[in-house]
């Protein structure tokens, strides 16, 4: 893509190409390998008109009438140039050269118009349409890739300013969830809390520093997820800590990669698959290789009541946001499906590089 100085100078390098071809008949008159019985006052007028019509449809026709898609405006001022070339093509083409001298520009005698023919009309016709329709296509292949490019950038900036507005949802969000967690720690005064200042600490400094960026080394982002892990896991007393497992296969730590995409998942795994009354789990794992990342999230559903399930990882907020986010970021390029069966909820995602 051209960036805005370059497509200048290609516009104008054409332009002058195209006014090069239409006066490249004036060498014969320069090397006098000219043998063809025209004046070169009538070379002169004829193409000289045809260099002005070429410069005028540039510069004013195609901006005040085809761009603002007055087009029967522009095609009658193009027919009154076209007849306006044509009738001065005619009028001078067979004037002899003696007629020019000094003392005879405004004499006739001896020179008889040629007459108006078929045959004379349809070369400077089929000339005229196709210089000016040149310069018209030029334009217009311009000014496509100069909108083109603008829709793009308007496109980015959206995107930008949807991303930030789903991040923006996102980090209170997280940041209320780990403040509950050391609340409940202090409550209790835990040996614990401490250290869990520490680990939210490191987050903050993630969120805040990190994640305004538009992409973040993968490495980073696990240890984000990791500190996310431990920080839920000072909830628990060692007697009811529910089974978990995390496991990260990393072939590329520094494979760029948007931050707080997965944090959602396992959110919802620790908000939805604990349970204080019977048994239960949450396993997390991240492949990364040389196609894909591949993100697993499966957890027991810790409310059920009478055999009854009465909340599940339901999609709310952060799972809508996220879905917008892979539409954005990758789009085409990604998996995400969730599934329940068996009192377990899973979570799969897929994103291809």
């Amino acid at each position: 893509m051209f960036k805005k100085k370059q497509r200048g100078l290609l516009k104008v390098i054409i332009h002058l190409l195209v006014l090069g071809i239409i006066m490249s008949p004036a060498l014969s008159f320069l090397t006098g390998t000219n043998n063809r019985p025209v004046s070169l006052f009538y070379f002169s007028i004829t193409n000289i008109s045809l260099l002005f019509f070429y410069v005028v449809n540039v510069i004013w026709l195609i901006p005040s009438f085809i761009l603002k898609s007055r087009y029967l405006q522009y095609t009658l001022f193009l027919l009154g140039f076209m007849a306006v070339f044509i009738w001065l093509h005619h009028y001078f083409r067979e004037a002899p050269p003696e007629m020019f001298r000094e003392g005879h520009i405004n004499g006739s005698e001896g020179f008889e118009k040629p007459r108006f023919s078929f045959h004379f009309f349809m070369p400077e016709f089929i000339r005229f349409l196709m210089i000016m329709g040149l310069g018209t296509s030029i334009e217009l292949i311009l000014q496509f890739e100069k909108e083109k490019k603008k829709y793009e950038e308007l496109e980015k900036q959206k995107i930008i300013k949807e991303l930030n507005f789903l991040k923006n949802q996102l980090n209170p969000h997280f940041l209320f969830n780990a403040l509950n967690n050391i609340y409940s720690l202090a409550r209790k005064k835990s040996e614990d809390t401490t250290p869990a200042i520490l680990l939210l600490s490191d987050m903050l400094r993630y969120v805040l520093y990190e994640s305004g960026k538009e992409k973040v080394p993968l490495e980073q982002e696990v240890t984000f997820i990791k500190n996310y892990v431990n920080l839920e896991k000072l909830k628990y007393h060692p007697e009811i800590a529910p089974k978990i497992n995390c496991s990260f296969s990393i072939l590329h730590e520094q494979f760029p990669i948007e931050p707080l995409l997965f944090i959602t998942l396992i959110e919802n795994a620790f908000k939805h698959g604990i349970s204080y009354v019977s048994p239960s789990f949450i396993l997390i794992s991240m492949e990364e290789n040389d196609k894909e990342i591949l993100l697993s999230v499966i957890n027991s559903v810790g409310n059920q009541k009478d055999g009854v399930l009465t909340n599940t990882n339901k999609e709310g907020l952060g799972i809508s946001n996220l879905k917008k986010r892979l539409e954005l970021l990758y789009p085409k390029k990604h998996s995400f499906k969730q599934i329940y069966e068996n009192s377990t909820f899973k979570s799969f995602l897929t994103i291809s590089k």
